[in-house]
């Protein structure tokens, strides 16, 4: 254990030598590009994206070269008028987070990243994967509140279509996307999304007709929009694990908390215990399961 405390901070002071010219749009000023421009998709990158691109799998997504291929140049690509490319909003500010939060990305994310990182840096501006990240991470929860009020009005009286894995159940039990028109799912698999991406970018084609289209579906969703978002109409974003936060937001949670209904984010290896409600409604909603 003495080892090993030793081991975390070295790797923390480590990581705090390192320091990049990347510059990420805090999550506020991404979420105002997104509204003003409601042609423009998003996709996000996070350290589980970034593990794979690394050569790494991650515990719902097996690696697979030609996805680590893809995704690293989506993100050296950046973005352009049709696609918002995000990253991890940790390039400066970093009081702003929790000690968690903080010692991760310096005790891991900033060295084991490093190479890569070095390349971003020759590109522009990015936006923040943390439009779907708004509270637990946060030192000053102050302001989440404004933040979801704010985030809920992308899909505020529209038609949407979630892409979703078996146990995200994004909005079920809580009123994230209350305010929507019409609410249709598509089911994916839980894990390795990515080699059902041909049945689920089918699917997608099917009802995307007049839909806001919104994904939580890890790396496979940065696949989908990026072959996708030139071919349909539709604005499509990748919003991950909003619902988690959202459900810890209104429970005023401190810490990350399990949800035993459907996924949480950060519990990875517990999907084999979440219990699915029984829940006509939310079946009713889905117009397909890959």
């Amino acid at each position: 254990m003495f080892i090993s405390k030793i081991n975390r901070k070295l790797m923390q002071f480590r990581g705090r030598l390192f320091r990049y010219n990347i510059h990420v749009d805090n999550n506020f000023d991404s979420l105002d590009l997104i509204l003003k421009n409601q042609s423009l998709s998003v996709v996000r990158f996070g350290d589980g994206e970034f593990d794979i691109i690394n050569g790494k799998s991650i515990p719902y997504q097996i690696y697979d070269k030609d996805l680590a291929k893809r995704m690293k140049k989506i993100i050296l690509n950046g973005s352009n008028s049709k696609l918002l490319v995000c990253l991890p909003d940790i390039f400066k500010k970093m009081g702003r987070y929790n000690k968690y939060c903080k010692n991760f990305y310096y005790g891991n994310f900033f060295y084991q990243n490093r190479k890569i990182l070095k390349e971003i840096e020759k590109n522009k501006v990015y936006g923040s994967t943390f439009i779907s990240r708004p509270y637990i991470d946060l030192k000053d929860k102050r302001r989440s509140k404004v933040y979801f009020e704010k985030l809920r009005q992308v899909w505020e009286n529209k038609d949407i279509l979630i892409i979703e894995g078996k146990y995200s159940r994004s909005g079920e039990g809580n009123n994230l996307f209350s305010n929507a028109n019409s609410v249709s799912r598509i089911i994916c698999p839980s894990k390795n999304a990515f080699f059902s991406l041909r049945n689920i970018e089918e699917s997608i084609k099917i009802h995307a007709a007049n839909k806001l289209i919104l994904l939580m579906l890890g790396p496979a969703a940065k696949i989908i929009i990026d072959d996708l978002h030139c071919q349909l109409n539709n604005q499509m974003i990748d919003l991950g694990h909003i619902d988690s936060e959202y459900e810890w937001f209104l429970m005023g949670a401190k810490s990350k908390i399990k949800i035993p209904h459907k996924h949480t984010a950060e519990f990875n290896y517990d999907d084999n215990k979440v219990k699915l409600l029984a829940n006509d409604s939310f079946n009713e909603q889905v117009v397909d399961q890959i």
